[in-house]
């Protein structure tokens, strides 16, 4: 945990300082590019990475042959992405840098779709993969201090992290492709990869809603208000972000702790995770409250009075991030009950929802209105999944007791 924290630690500096560098219009249009390749990603997945972990775990495949059927999965959909994405901005009336920054968005997404941590979670080695992201964020955070200043022309922020990330992923396919002898590219392995995606189109189904009802106020706030309203937004969603990364290392870590609670005692495992969510929640009030009163100081601090305005939103973002931390230990609860479908009736009903909410109440509210609905949200999913996995195991323990 100590190097996710470093890493996020150098990250967060990095970014603070870029931020004030491009100024709210600026940022905007980075955040946003970055916000909807990571989404796209995410959508190319196909949630291969569980159902790779879980075989691997379960020694029902060896790591080199799945690590090449899914990177070669991965690259063709990438590129192939990649080509529409820049087809489609070539089309658009977008001009100068914005331009650029947006073509610069597709070769993101295709560096993006190269993600290495997955095989690093299924073979013990997190602490190993924390350190190869640490380098890339040491790389562009170096970058930002040394040779951002006041001004910055848009898109130079994703020129830099596009860089870093791509030599660290290059590296590191290389590196591991080496170790555990595979090919990254094999065409004759596309076959697994079908297979693995047949057992886990619910997992991803649920990670793809999860992660458009956390994230989608970035890309609505651009295209409804404007690139200043989605820079002022991304300052906040930054800081939130970085906050999420650590909290869901956490849930990581828990994972496998809630499978072997789940397999000892159903009553110990109901407490626990009832346990760890409402501790989440309260220490998310707490957070909210401290936050609420020193937020109006420190935010201009950080980010500079161009950003001020932003400051209102930091508060209830947090507080979502803490729901989603119960929302979790829920969801890998009902995920070790083999459960799958019933997290994604959760999720997907309010992610449905607070899409719609956007468009009918950031013309009139504006960025605030996004902070709220991100925390609404975060806070029926919290909900709906409570009551799931409390279902779930209320009938397992009567079930027992049968």
């Amino acid at each position: 945990m100590l190097w996710q924290l470093l890493g996020k630690l150098f990250q967060v500096v990095g970014m603070i300082y870029a931020t004030r560098c491009l100024g709210p219009d600026n940022i905007g249009v980075s955040r946003t590019v970055i916000t909807l390749a990571m989404t796209l990603q995410l959508c190319l997945a196909f949630g291969l990475d569980a159902v790779a972990v879980r075989h691997v775990a379960k020694a029902l495949a060896k790591p080199g042959e799945i690590a090449s059927a899914i990177f070669t999965f991965r690259f063709v959909l990438g590129f192939l992405a990649a080509v529409l994405w820049v087809f489609a901005v070539s089309l658009s009336s977008l001009e100068g840098g914005e331009r650029w920054t947006w073509l610069a968005g597709a070769f993101f997404l295709l560096v993006c779709c190269m993600d290495y941590s997955w095989l690093f979670q299924a073979t013990e080695q997190m602490p190993r993969a924390s350190r190869f992201q640490l380098a890339s964020s040491i790389i562009s955070s170096a970058w930002f201090v040394l040779f951002f200043n006041k001004g910055q022309s848009v898109g130079s922020d994703l020129y830099v992290l596009l860089a870093a990330n791509a030599i660290v992923v290059i590296f590191v396919w290389w590196k591991v492709s080496n170790e555990f002898g595979f090919r990254c590219f094999s065409a004759l392995r596309l076959s697994n990869a079908k297979k693995m995606f047949l057992e886990a189109w619910l997992i991803w189904l649920f990670n793809l809603g999860y992660y458009l009802l956390a994230n989608m106020a970035q890309i609505m706030t651009y295209f409804i208000l404007g690139k200043e309203s989605s820079g002022l937004f991304g300052s906040a969603q930054y800081l939130v972000l970085a906050l999420q990364m650590f909290l869901h290392y956490f849930g990581i870590l828990m994972a496998p702790r809630l499978m072997a609670w789940h397999k000892d005692n159903v009553v110990t495992f109901r407490r626990r995770v009832l346990l760890i969510a409402g501790i989440a929640i309260v220490v998310g009030g707490l957070v909210f409250l401290i936050l609420r009163l020193v937020v109006n100081w420190f935010y201009p601090l950080l980010f500079g009075e161009a950003f001020a305005s932003a400051s209102g939103l930091l508060p209830w973002l947090v507080l979502g991030k803490f729901f989603a931390l119960g929302t979790a230990m829920f969801t890998w609860g009902l995920w070790a009950q083999h459960r799958d479908k019933l997290t994604v009736l959760c999720c997907l009903p309010c992610c449905f929802v607070s899409g719609a909410l956007y468009f009918l109440l950031l013309p009139e509210f504006g960025n605030l209105a996004s902070a709220w609905i991100t925390l609404g949200a975060e806070t029926a999913l919290l909900i709906a999944s409570g009551i799931a996995f409390t279902y779930v195991v209320n009938q397992s323990d009567a079930k027992s007791a049968d």
